[in-house]
Formats: structure tokens, sequence, C-alpha cells
């Protein structure tokens, strides 16, 4: 089949991540396909013209989704390229396909203090955090009561200077991923166990979209994927969709793959919390490949009839 010469259009938001995720894509597909150009279209947001209001109050992180994804639709460009933990769970936009999801960076969340704290039990009582996210709010509050949790938004520089340089919070949780991705990785080095602060769905991956009729782009971005990472995160995903979750719902999930006998077995952990952290539902259970889908489906049942939605619903 003769090699298409269009140009690859990349579309992403405009914060410094977003352009750095993009271009981390668009250098690999321009090693994989010498014979065209790359091209980028930076997009304003809805989630970025409203980074002081709540995400929840204005339509979640579908707001950093939506502008992009209308870019695609419009034929103004041929990829999309997201943090995968900002695509919505329960809603796939029509006539557009995740066709690939790299190998996933560092899924951990990071501890960033002003006062040298390097864990969170070294954060003074009673210390300010900041934070957007249900998830890391209510597992801080089950790890610490006695912390303030105080609204936190922005792009990753915003916040880490409002914390080491205004001093405005003591410390806030940050994805070791968009840390490194971002140039900052000296900020990335009290990285916190998922034991006790498991992560997002999807977090540390990203996800590289297209038009679902677009072969030609399709095919384009297939090496790109890689099975293993691509496995975990979808059944991640599943577990926080069949609970009826979303980004601002206090649910993580994390699916890791692990060596067994030489074959690639995962482990899968998830936990449904209160927003005060005082209750949690977690559950656990390790599985092959062949059975990934069944298991997230599973796991998410028995926290079902554990009440995990009654406690969501609280």
């Amino acid at each position: 089949m003769r090699k298409s010469k269009r140009p690859i259009v990349i579309a992403s938001r405009r914060s410094e991540l977003a352009r750095r995720q993009a271009q981390m894509i668009g250098e690999v597909l321009g090693r994989l396909h010498t014979h065209v150009r790359v091209e980028y279209r930076w997009i304003e947001s809805e989630g970025d013209r409203l980074a002081d209001a709540p995400l929840a109050d204005s339509g979640g992180k579908g707001l950093f989704v939506h502008a992009v994804e209308r870019s695609l639709l419009a034929e103004q460009a041929d990829i999309a390229v997201h943090s995968l933990k900002d695509v919505p769970m329960r809603e796939q936009t029509e006539g557009l396909v995740i066709a690939a999801v790299p190998r996933r960076a560092d899924h951990r969340d990071c501890l960033v203090a002003w006062n040298g704290a390097t864990s969170i039990d070294q954060l003074p009582h009673g210390a300010t955090v900041g934070t957007a996210s249900p998830r890391r709010g209510a597992q801080l509050l089950r790890l610490r009561s006695d912390l303030h949790l105080q609204p936190l938004r922005g792009n990753v520089p915003m916040r880490l200077r409002r914390v080491l340089d205004d001093r405005a919070y003591d410390a806030t949780l940050l994805a070791a991923a968009g840390l490194i991705r971002c140039g900052l990785s000296q900020h990335a080095m009290h990285r916190i166990d998922p034991s006790l602060v498991l992560p997002a769905a999807g977090q540390g991956a990203l996800a590289v979209q297209c038009r679902a009729k677009d072969h030609v782009t399709i095919r384009r971005c297939l090496p790109l994927n890689d099975p293993t990472t691509s496995a975990a995160v979808h059944a991640e995903r599943s577990i926080v969709a069949q609970l009826g979750g979303d980004c601002h719902s206090p649910i993580a999930a994390l699916c890791e793959p692990m060596e067994a006998d030489g074959t690639v077995a995962f482990r899968m952990r998830a936990c449904v919390l209160s927003p005060d952290g005082q209750r949690c539902l977690d559950a656990e259970q390790h599985t092959s490949d062949a059975l990934l889908s069944r298991c997230a489906q599973e796991l998410a049942a028995g926290l079902i009839d554990r009440n995990a939605q009654a406690l969501l619903a609280a």
C-alpha cells in the first residue's frame, strides 16, 4: 500500500504539560513516519479558562478534553493527545476512538512541601494541603485527620509556585509523571507508595485519540500502543465506570503488571472512600492477562455488594 504523505496534525491544550505530552507523541510519530510532517494545533479548553472554579461544579475534567475533541470532529486536526485520567470514564464521544495508549510513566503521586517534609507523616499538625482532587483529599484525611484541605487548581508550575514560593499552602500532591514530563523531576523526589495513596485510574498514561473513520491516522498510531499498559488502564477505568464514578469521585484504582513464570499477570487494587476519609472500602485481586476484564468486573461488583455506591452517594 502506498504511504500517505498527508501531514499529521496533533491537537492539544496549551498548558505546558499538555504541550510536552503532545510533542512527545509527535516526536515518536516523526521517527516512525519520516516522509510526513508533524504539525501542532494548540487549544485553550474550558477547563483552562475556568481555572478558579471547582471542576465538579463546572463539568469535571471532561472540560479539558471536549475542546480538543471538537477540533478532531471538525477535521482541524488528526490526533488529540490527552492525559488519560482526564478522559471521561463513562461516555465516549461519538465518532472518536482511542487509537493508542503508550507505555505508562510512573503512576505514583508525590508530596511537595515548602518546609522540607518528605512524607505525609512529617507534615506539621494541622498543615494546610492544597488539592482539588477528592481522591487525594480523602486518602490524605484517612492517614491524617488533622490536615486541613484547601482547593488548589491550575497547571503544574502554578501549583508548585503556590506552595514553594507563595507558601499559601504547606504542601500539595502532584503526579510524578506530570512533574517529570514538565522537566521538574527535582520536585518528584518524594513519591508516595500506593499502599498509602492509591492513584487515579489511568494516572501516568496518555490517550492518543483520532476519528474512528480515519484509517490512515489509526494505522499511523497503532505502533504507539503498549498492550500491557492499555489492558491495565482500561481495567482501571472499567472499575470506576461500573461504580458510577468519574474524575471527581473519591475512587482510586491501580492495575499493575507483574512477571509470573514468564507470563504477564496483574495485581489489581481499588478503593472507594467517603470525602472525609473515615470510611473506606478496598479490594484487591490477582489475575492473568486473559482474565483481566472479567476480574475488573468482579472487583467492581464486590465493592458494589459492599455498598460502595451508597458510600459515594453519601
